[in-house]
């Protein structure tokens, strides 16, 4: 049985599969196109599939993603709707409070509904086709860094194959070691490779705190005539109830294809409430009868949580 690790080498190094990195990647690969370079870009996912690990609401402002690619349509970005407007409401337990100033960033006219996990595929799969070696079921455990700690040198992925006790089983396969010239993390909130390289350079020196929450959402295929048909081609999103004025959080319902929707919630981890149960509050959010009377008769086809940083360009 071969127990020493294995070691590759790569230009550049990407760490995580989402769309941040997979458009790094891109990006990257166009550049050395237009250049006339040759670059061995890796790209390592814990997840078992690109996408697997991928969940938001998602609102995606194409801006970005004109810019890397004018012609995303047509290669068959998975947009699932386009907004035409926007909608704010203040809920009580029995009733729902129209805002008429909606916030600028929440204006979303003309941006799409997606779904980043099919996103993530979807800019995966290009990745691949020009040039990226996308390796999925393979997480970063640990920094290699040069002796002084001062350059990061790649990462190591974990061994597999451990027994309960962490001992070697007959499919035992090594760590490996993966080094390059640059390395690109993007693990998302609170990953932990980033959390032990600010522990060694200081990367958050000067920054504000990291602000966090937790997200709860459900995809729900609706009935024929429910109480969303109002609300078609707008993006919903409420604040109140159930949460109380110290807590920050909110809900929002988009509209995808096939008569579903997207309803989740979300409520800031800063809560002071000892009680606060967060799935329990997503629920009472579903009971209110504005909401209720949104999803009437629908019926919950997919569900995830996740954690969301929020703490903005300043906690960077």
């Amino acid at each position: 049985m071969n127990t020493e690790n294995e070691t590759i080498e790569f230009d550049v190094l990407f760490v995580g599969a989402g769309p941040a990195n997979l458009a790094g990647a891109i990006q990257l690969m166009q550049a050395a196109k237009d250049k006339n370079l040759e670059l061995e870009v890796a790209l390592i996912e814990k997840g078992a599939e690109v996408g697997s690990h991928g969940i938001s609401g998602a609102i995606l402002n194409p801006v970005a993603l004109k810019e890397l690619m004018p012609d995303y349509m047509e290669k068959g970005c998975p947009v699932e709707t386009t907004i035409q407007g926007d909608a704010l409401y203040y809920l009580t337990r029995n009733r729902a409070i129209p805002i008429p100033f909606i916030p600028r960033y929440l204006h979303n006219k003309g941006y799409h509904v997606i779904s980043l996990s099919k996103f993530n595929q979807w800019m995966g799969a290009i990745a691949e086709d020009m040039g990226v070696n996308i390796f999925p079921g393979f997480a970063g455990k640990k920094l290699l860094l040069d002796e002084k700690n001062q350059r990061v040198l790649g990462v190591q992925t974990g061994e597999k194959g451990l027994d309960i006790n962490g001992k070697p089983k007959s499919d035992f396969e090594p760590a490996i070691d993966l080094l390059a010239k640059v390395t690109v993390f993007g693990e998302g909130a609170r990953g932990s490779l980033v959390k032990e390289l600010d522990s060694i350079m200081g990367l958050s020196t000067g920054s504000m705190p990291q602000a966090y929450e937790t997200g709860i959402k459900e995809v729900i295929a609706l009935p024929d005539n429910s109480g969303f048909e109002a609300f078609r081609g707008r993006s919903l999103h409420m604040l109140g109830h159930p949460l109380g004025l110290g807590t920050p959080g909110g809900g929002f319902v988009y509209e995808m294809k096939e008569n579903r929707v997207a309803l989740g919630y979300l409520v800031g981890l800063s809560y002071e409430d000892p009680l606060c149960d967060i799935y329990d509050t997503f629920m009472q959010f579903k009971r209110q009868a504005f909401v209720a009377d949104l999803i009437q008769g629908g019926k919950v086809v997919e569900q995830g949580a996740r954690t969301v940083s929020t703490g903005g360009y300043f906690s960077m």
